[in-house]
């Protein structure tokens, strides 16, 4: 167990792992110890806190024998309908289902080992799953409607060396699906991906995440791995990249005005407000940014110092209170109960960076903590 409290200190949000063909990798063996787990000595992908952060177990079982110990955890999927039952991906060892909040996982069939993205329908949440995967060399996207027993392939990039980056599902109508590959092609399917469209013109890097705002049903973002964001007011058809308004705006604007810095490289995670339009978290190469006008202009917060040393490679937003959100810098969390006035930090005992915090939306006093090996 991470026992480490956290303190409360003065102020000082993946993606590629190569795009070859995968290869099968199984969780690694581990015998489970009788009394409980520890973190020096015990390697753990996944991790939960039930105190908001103060303490972290290890929840890596999946029976009495097997771990998933060394797997790089990818994403968590939260059930919409059902506490405790939640699903993580891994980069090399598959897709995993637990139903007590993370005792017990139980593997997912999926054809590809490799995984780059997945997500759960909303509406079926008990059956259909889209994931993206490397089958045979070429880039896929799947889709089940059985819960995992049955995958089939709705989307194939049209040459090798490509990979299928990202997936999301519009909060509002769970036919709609984006897909983002790591040579910056944007699809969208309006049929649950029976059939696909181009939405990329004007976007460039490697497609990382979508994010939609929070209030208006239309308005969305994504992320290029480690460049920018763009932002859309029509559900993808148009993006924008704000660096001409913000030209606009330079050669406008009278002495002495103020309006916020750029983004435009070295942003490596987003996260919108659960709660106020145009509100949206960054977190970069070197810092912890905030923008309440779509992404067109952004405010630095004063972290701790060391925290901008590491990627900020996840942020997430308490989805009952939007003063309180946390994000992930090396193998440390950051906490916030006022809105980035002053924050607690505990250190994580693990063996690799951590690749995501999540708030579990049901109870926001459990977070999990997914943990992965990253290249420079």
């Amino acid at each position: 167990m991470l026992n480490k409290k956290l303190i409360l200190v003065p102020i000082l949000a993946v993606m590629l792992s190569g795009c070859g063909t995968p290869t099968v990798k199984m969780p690694t063996i581990v015998p489970v110890k009788p009394n409980g787990f520890d973190a020096k000595t015990e390697a753990g992908s996944l991790w939960k806190t039930s105190d908001g952060g103060q303490t972290f177990q290890v929840k890596s079982q999946v029976d009495e024998k097997t771990r998933i110990s060394n797997a790089d955890i990818l994403s968590i999927t939260y059930h919409p309908k059902v506490p405790a039952t939640i699903y993580v991906s891994s980069v090399d060892s598959g897709i995993f289902k637990t139903t007590d909040g993370g005792e017990k996982w139980v593997p997912v069939v999926f054809p590809p080992k490799r995984i780059y993205s997945f997500l759960l329908d909303r509406n079926d949440p008990d059956n259909r799953m889209f994931a993206s995967g490397v089958l045979n060399g070429w880039a896929k996207i799947f889709r089940t409607d059985d819960g995992g027993k049955n995958w089939k392939e709705v989307y194939t990039e049209p040459g090798q060396g490509t990979v299928v980056t990202a997936l999301a599902e519009h909060p509002h109508d769970t036919n709609v699906i984006f897909a983002g590959t790591s040579a910056g092609t944007v699809v969208k399917s309006t049929d649950g991906g029976a059939t696909w469209r181009n939405i990329g013109n004007g976007v460039r890097g490697v497609a990382a995440d979508f994010v939609f705002d929070s209030v208006k049903p239309m308005s969305m973002y994504l992320l290029m791995y480690d460049t920018e964001t763009y932002y859309s007011a029509d559900g993808g058809a148009n993006w924008t990249d704000w660096s001409t308004e913000r030209q606009q705006d330079s050669q406008s604007d009278k002495k002495g005005v103020v309006r916020g810095v750029a983004l435009s490289q070295g942003v490596m995670s987003i996260s919108a407000d659960p709660f106020h339009s145009g509100v949206i978290y960054a977190g970069t190469k070197s810092g912890l940014f905030r923008s309440s006008d779509y992404g067109k202009y952004w405010t630095e917060f004063n972290i701790i110092e060391s925290a901008k040393t590491y990627p900020i490679r996840s942020i997430s937003v308490n989805p009952k209170d939007p003063k309180e959100f946390v994000f992930v810098a090396g193998r440390a969390l950051y906490k916030t109960f006022n809105d980035g006035a002053t924050w607690a930090t505990v250190g994580l005992n693990v063996d690799r960076d951590a690749s995501f915090v999540s708030y579990d939306p049901f109870d926001s006093k459990y977070l999990f903590l997914g943990l992965r090996k990253f290249t420079k």
